[in-house]
């Protein structure tokens, strides 16, 4: 089973190893950096991660900037934003150009951030499943075509109940070469 990796990236030291210490359990691998370059190192070490959780305030950059640049590279993690110093223009920064998914106000209510935590999961798990299933669409809607070139009286023949000139063995064996042949040139 595939660790859920999350990354906190706050200045303060003691936040750090806090939400470390609530998050890291089960299969899930909490990582934590304290500014935003430090953050980016990380995700080039570690690859993508599941949800990072930023809050607004660090050194040389602004959680809504970095989390914007996280979006860009990593459109799927989902972002969450913590802030001890709530202001409207931040909130709506952060919804507009990162496009958080939570925004979570200092001092952090440590079991709602629990559940949080298990719906962005869940909600990544489905977005990355999503992805999946839309590039086999894809290639399923790319192998019809090339099959309509190929056979095209199989594709344009309208069988009904009563009747087919292709029996159903025959049409069979044809998707299946071709199927192999079509796999084979990729």
């Amino acid at each position: 089973m595939e660790r859920h990796k999350i990354l906190i990236v706050d200045d303060e030291p003691h936040i750090l190893s806090l939400l470390k210490k609530i998050l890291e359990e089960g299969n899930r691998e909490v990582l934590t950096a304290k500014s935003a370059e430090e953050a980016w190192q990380l995700l080039k070490e570690k690859g993508e991660v599941g949800v990072i959780i930023c809050d607004h305030r660090l050194p040389n950059m602004s959680g809504v900037d970095f989390l914007v640049k996280v979006k860009r590279l990593y459109p799927d993690t989902i972002r969450i934003l913590v802030t001890g110093y709530p202001e409207i223009s931040t909130a709506v920064e952060a919804i507009n150009k990162a496009h958080i998914w939570r925004y979570i106000l200092k001092p952090i209510d440590v079991d709602n951030l629990k559940i949080l935590i298990k719906q962005a999961f869940e909600y990544y798990r489905i977005l990355k499943e999503n992805r999946l299933l839309l590039k086999i669409a894809r290639q399923q809607k790319e192998w019809i075509e090339a099959m309509k070139k190929e056979f095209p009286e199989i594709i344009n023949q309208k069988l009904n109940e009563s009747s087919s000139e292709l029996d159903e063995k025959k049409m069979t064996e044809i998707i299946e070469e071709f199927t192999k042949r079509y796999y084979n040139q990729k």
